[in-house]
C-alpha cells in the first residue's frame, strides 16, 4: 500500500453542526475481514395486486376497514397508531416520574394502487403526484390543534425491518417535537442568532464549492453526501432557496424536488442493481408555536443501512453506549461512486 492509500485510511472525526456531535470516519474498518451476517441482496417478483394486502385496492384491512378502490395516492389513519389524539391514562404520573399518553396522529400513505410499483420505478408525473399529497397532507397536519411537529417518512426494505412490500410511506404528527428535529431547530436558531445567517444555507455553499461530496444537483436543488456523514452512502437533499416548510415550496420547485428525489432513489437501486434498503425522511421545521421558522431550512435526509452490497451497518457496543457514530467509509468516496451511476433504472435498461 503506497503513502497516498495509507492517509486515505486514517481515522479521523468530523463535527456534525446539525446534531452538535463528533462523527468518527473510519474507512480502514471498511475492508477488514468479515464473517458476520450478510444481507441477501434479491429481488424478489412481486405481483401488481395481492389480495393479501392489506394497502391494496378494495381489500379488508386488519383493522377492519376496507381500502377503496382507489387509482392514485391513498392516505389513511393507521389502525394500529402510535401515537393517537384519544388515548388517556388514568392519574398524573408514576414512581418513576413524569408519564403522560402518547398523543398524535399516525397516516399511512399508500404512493401507488400497485403493489409492485417504487418510487424510483414510477414515472416522474406519478412521484411528482405523490409530493403534491405529502405537502398537503404536511399542510393539514401542520395546524391541527395540539400538534407541534409532522414528521414524513418511508422506510423501504426488509433491512429496514418493513412487513409489507406495497410501496408506502408514512407521517407521525406528535404533540412534542422529536429529538433529532429539535436540536437541529436550536443549532440553526444559535446558529442565526450569532452570525445572522441559515447554517444550513452555510452547509449547501461550502458542499457546492469544494463539490467532491455532490451527488447530484439542479435549478433548485442540491443533493450531496455530507461531510459530516454517518452513513456510507447517506445524502441530503435541500433546496437552494431557503425555507422552513415542503409547504413553501413553489409549484415549479416541488416538480423539481420529484424529479431530483426520483433521481436519487434511481441511483441508489442502481448501485447493487436491487432495491435499496432506505429510511427517507422529510425534515420540516417544528410547527409549534414557540418555534420562528426563520432560522429552518426544509431538507430531506436519505438514510441507508448498508455499508456495502451484502453489509449492514450496525451500532453496536461504542456507538450505542457512546453515542458517537462510526462511519466505514469517506464522504467523498462514496458521493464519487453515486455520482457515476446511470439515471435511467436497471430494470429498465436493455
Amino acid at each position: 500500500m503506497n503513502n497516498n492509500n495509507i492517509l486515505q485510511r486514517v481515522s479521523r472525526k468530523r463535527w456534525n453542526p446539525l446534531l452538535r456531535e463528533w462523527v468518527i470516519m473510519a474507512p480502514a474498518t471498511g475492508v477488514r475481514p468479515w464473517s458476520g451476517a450478510l444481507v441477501e441482496p434479491v429481488r424478489n417478483e412481486l405481483p401488481g395486486y395481492d389480495p393479501e394486502c392489506y394497502l391494496c385496492p378494495g381489500v379488508e384491512r386488519a383493522g377492519g376497514k376496507k381500502n377503496p378502490d382507489y387509482t392514485g395516492v391513498y392516505v389513511f389513519d393507521n389502525d394500529f397508531p402510535s401515537l393517537s389524539m384519544d388515548y388517556r391514562l388514568p392519574g398524573d404520573g408514576t414512581a418513576m416520574g413524569d408519564e403522560q399518553p402518547a398523543r398524535g396522529i399516525c397516516r399511512v400513505v399508500c404512493f401507488s394502487p400497485r403493489h409492485n410499483l417504487t418510487l424510483p420505478e414510477m414515472e416522474e408525473a406519478e412521484v411528482h403526484g405523490v409530493f403534491r399529497t405529502l405537502r398537503s397532507q404536511f399542510a393539514e397536519l401542520s395546524v391541527t390543534p395540539g400538534i407541534e411537529h409532522v414528521m414524513i417518512f418511508e422506510n423501504r426494505g426488509i433491512a429496514i425491518g418493513v412487513s409489507n412490500p406495497h410501496p408506502h410511506g408514512q407521517i407521525y404528527s406528535t404533540d412534542f417535537v422529536p429529538k433529532i428535529p429539535a436540536i437541529r431547530y436550536e443549532q440553526a436558531s444559535k446558529h442565526m442568532s450569532e452570525k445572522g445567517s441559515c447554517l444550513f444555507c452555510s452547509i449547501i455553499e461550502n458542499e457546492i464549492d469544494d463539490g467532491s461530496r455532490i451527488v447530484t444537483e439542479n435549478e433548485h436543488f442540491a443533493a450531496f453526501v455530507p461531510y459530516f456523514a454517518r452513513l456510507t452512502f447517506e445524502i441530503i437533499l435541500i433546496p437552494r432557496r431557503h425555507v422552513p416548510f415542503i409547504t413553501e415550496l413553489t409549484g415549479e420547485e416541488l416538480l423539481s424536488l420529484a424529479r431530483i428525489h426520483r433521481e436519487i432513489l434511481i441511483r441508489y437501486d442502481n448501485l447493487f442493481r436491487m432495491p435499496f434498503p432506505n429510511i427517507t425522511v422529510f425534515q420540516n421545521c417544528p410547527c409549534a408555536g414557540n418555534h420562528d421558522p426563520k432560522p429552518y431550512h426544509f431538507h430531506i435526509e436519505f438514510l441507508p443501512p448498508l455499508r456495502s452490497r451484502d453489509k449492514l451497518k450496525y451500532m453496536a457496543g461504542f456507538e450505542s453506549g457512546g453515542g458517537n457514530i462510526i462511519n466505514p467509509s469517506l464522504p467523498e468516496e462514496s458521493a464519487g461512486v453515486l455520482r457515476e451511476l446511470s439515471t435511467i433504472h436497471y430494470t429498465k435498461r436493455s
